[in-house]
């Protein structure tokens, strides 16, 4: 009887941990509900459907990220996810009013994306 007990007590257990685990990466998502579409906002047709979110640092900077909406293996997939990223800053600093911006640091992922800072 306190075997059956004990084991109840652990699938209980388990279950409730499994459950914390699972809000927290939900939580804590990749997804977020800024991402935008660079092919419908910039009027492109890239086979990677890029998406990108815009994120304000301070008064003088803001963050790009990208990644690629559908996945593409090899270079080519690099050179959009830059190409948007560039787009993207440029486009961002001209709605702010700057004359004058510089891309600062692109950091790239193992996965699909990059972050201008």
């Amino acid at each position: 009887m306190k075997i059956n007990q004990l084991r109840w007590t652990l699938r209980l257990l388990l279950l409730n941990v499994t459950l914390v685990a699972t809000l927290v990466v939900l939580a804590a998502g990749c997804a977020t509900h800024n991402e935008r579409s660079y092919n419908q906002d910039f009027n492109q047709n890239l086979p990677t459907s890029p998406k990108y979110t815009i994120e304000n640092v301070n008064d003088t900077h803001f963050q790009v990220t990208v990644h690629q909406g559908s996945p593409m293996p090899g270079m080519e997939r690099i050179i959009y996810v830059k190409k948007v990223a560039s787009a993207v800053a440029e486009s961002e600093a001209k709605r702010r009013g700057w004359q004058n911006w510089d891309l600062g640091y692109i950091q790239e992922r193992d996965q699909d994306g990059c972050t201008l800072l």
